[in-house]
């Protein structure tokens, strides 16, 4: 059984007004390193802003747009999850709205954040993941998937999803890992692979 959002989701959010300018959000996502921030109104979420979004609304369809309300560009209406909501099913309705992060909101306030890297990592998400369709999934999703997945063979038109990055192994290193592309690699392994090692779960 896979995890509440409660227990996965970050809380510190970075949030911005519906009223504050797509440079203000330009700067705050660069401030804190961020991919995304959740414009609130009156303690309440009414969109989100990604860096997707900067790059397909202002960089290439608007230049000298930093003046602009946030507002403007933001995605709406919110898709959001509840605190209560299983991980398997998150994970399910982000592949099926082709989003990679989730505001968790209760009673119209804002809690915390998922993304789909949260998710694919934690407890018994692959397991639920297992032979769902991911016809209409968008090229971007899947790659994301494919970072910590390989298709073991294909059933019509799902898929076995095989566990590859070594954080999500029980017995050490994943031939399939990402290497360099990892968000783990040193410069010369992966940081788990070498805590693995010195716990003589890989043998050199």
């Amino acid at each position: 059984m896979s995890q509440k959002l409660r227990k996965i989701m970050v809380e510190n959010v970075i949030i911005a007004k519906p009223s504050d300018s797509i440079g203000q959000v330009a700067k705050l996502m660069n401030k804190h390193e961020i991919g995304c921030v959740i414009i609130v109104d009156k303690e309440r979420p009414v969109g989100i802003v990604t860096e997707r979004d900067m790059i397909r609304r202002v960089v290439c369809c608007t230049p000298n747009s930093r003046k602009r309300r946030i507002s403007a560009i933001m995605s709406k209406p919110l898709i959001e999850a509840s605190p209560e909501m299983l991980a398997g099913d998150a994970a399910k309705l982000m592949l099926g709205r082709n989003i990679k992060k989730l505001p968790v909101v209760e009673n119209g306030k804002l809690l915390g954040l998922v993304t789909l890297t949260d998710l694919i990592r934690s407890e018994g998400v692959v397991e639920y993941l297992n032979g769902l369709s991911l016809n209409g999934v968008s090229p971007r999703l899947k790659k994301a998937m494919d970072i910590y997945f390989e298709a073991e063979h294909f059933l019509g038109q799902s898929r076995k999803l095989i566990k590859r990055c070594p954080l999500m192994m029980k017995d050490g290193f994943s031939v399939g890992c990402e290497v360099e592309k990892c968000m783990w690699w040193t410069g010369e392994e992966c940081t788990v692979s070498q805590i693995a090692r010195s716990l003589g779960a890989i043998q050199t």
